[in-house]
């Protein structure tokens, strides 16, 4: 009887080794989406030039061939960034170890079987000498025994082997970009205050600032740029996901996020333009641990002294419920006086995701498409569940936030930023 070659590693099997076409569909969906896209603009085209002038031509020329071309665009993105991504790591990665499990679990049963059919012969003669036969016995055993333990250490390899392949892939999840119909972003946005959010005043020692959001007061970090500005820039230009940009990393776009609100800069968009910046490397201070305090610990003393962080969020509103997201922590309610009051609803963030200020929980969300996120503990390299944040660095902070000389150079107002 299989030891270590059962559920799910059995089904990552039967699925995977008979998947033999998967990626070629991929790649056939990504070019037909293409494909429609193309033939959507082209009618675009057509209906605008035309001398039609009948009521609703406006809506489906602005409106709703943008809207199904961005929602294409969407779908083409995921399957490259996420789809792809994830039949590779299956195929080329979790397959081949999770044959290897099978097989050595098989040999693993062999090996057992083996060693229980063994028939123990008579051990001494009548001479009161091991017979020739018990030490032929004695030495098959320890044979087994010995390629048993061996056969067990390779099956426990290749199990963490697989497990680790299967969590990155879920984590892939995290990366899937949320497009809903008809919520075209196009160029410009108007008004872009989608939170209602509002500065009121300052605590803290100037430290942080008090605002509004949609009737409700938080603290934030008093960044350089504001959190309310910021909000209003990243989504007149598009600098989200659900606007196409960076769809599969947030854990870079928040990054992006809390540099340019610390020292004071507004990241064109342009993935150039975020690998100049190498924003891992700024807000690249570590705080990982087991114990869920000791991140909220490290967001309310990074938020206290005036410093945004990322946090690593759940993902709640996929089909896989909890992936791992990543989001931009920017404040906390005004009801928190120490890291213990800290949960999803008292939690400030700017999720990268719709470019919004709002709770972690994303309660107080007026359209009512909260994202309801938590923090989210995620398997380590050693295979703990472990919270996790980012902030920046001190290195960051002595070289750029803090610094005359980069700020009179490169501070506010710019909007392309070189490393």
């Amino acid at each position: 009887m299989a030891t270590y070659y059962v559920d799910p590693y059995t089904k990552y099997y039967e699925k995977l080794s008979s998947a033999t076409d998967v990626s070629s569909s991929a790649d056939s969906i990504s070019s037909s989406m293409t494909e429609s896209r193309a033939i959507i603009q082209g009618l675009n085209s057509t209906v605008s030039t035309s001398n039609w002038n009948e009521l609703g031509l406006q809506q489906i020329s602005q409106n709703i061939f943008p809207s199904m071309m961005e929602y294409g665009e969407t779908i083409n993105n995921n399957i490259d960034n996420v789809i792809k991504a994830a039949v590779s790591k299956a195929t080329g990665e979790l397959l081949p170890e999770v044959t290897k499990l099978k097989e050595e679990d098989e040999k693993l049963d062999g090996y057992k079987e083996e060693l229980n059919n063994l028939s123990e012969p008579t051990q001494y003669d009548s001479d009161g000498k091991e017979t020739a036969a018990y030490a032929t016995y004695k030495n098959k055993k320890s044979e087994l025994e010995t390629k048993i333990n061996e056969s067990k250490t390779k099956c426990e390899e290749y199990k963490a082997k697989c497990d680790s392949v299967a969590n990155a892939i879920k984590a892939l999840d995290s990366q899937v970009e949320d497009k809903e119909f008809g919520s075209s972003t196009g160029t410009d946005t108007g008004s872009t205050d989608n939170t209602g959010a509002s500065i009121v005043g300052s605590v803290e020692g100037g430290k942080m600032i008090k605002i509004n959001v949609s009737g409700h007061e938080f603290y934030v970090a008093n960044t350089r740029i504001s959190v309310t500005d910021y909000e209003q820039y990243i989504n007149k230009v598009g600098l989200t996901q659900n606007a196409g940009f960076m769809g599969s990393l947030c854990s870079t776009l928040s990054q992006v996020y809390a540099c340019d609100l610390m020292r004071g800069t507004y990241t064109a968009r342009s993935t150039d333009a975020v690998s100049a910046q190498s924003p891992c490397t700024r807000v690249g201070a570590t705080c990982e641990s087991t114990n869920e305090d000791d991140v909220k610990k490290y967001l309310f003393d990074e938020i206290s002294a005036g410093r945004v962080c990322t946090l690593q969020a759940t993902q709640v509103m996929t089909k896989v419920n909890g992936s791992r997201h990543v989001v931009t922590v920017v404040g906390f309610d005004s009801s928190v006086k120490s890291y213990k009051d800290l949960n999803p609803d008292t939690i400030l963030v700017l999720d990268c995701v719709d470019g919004k200020i709002q709770t972690l929980s994303g309660y107080e969300r007026t359209d009512g498409k909260g994202h309801n996120r938590k923090l989210y503990a995620m398997k380590n390299s050693k295979g703990e569940n472990t919270y996790l944040a980012h902030g920046a660095t001190q290195d960051f902070l002595s070289k750029e936030v803090n610094n005359a000389t980069w700020q009179a150079k490169h501070g506010k107002g710019n909007t392309t930023v070189t490393a």
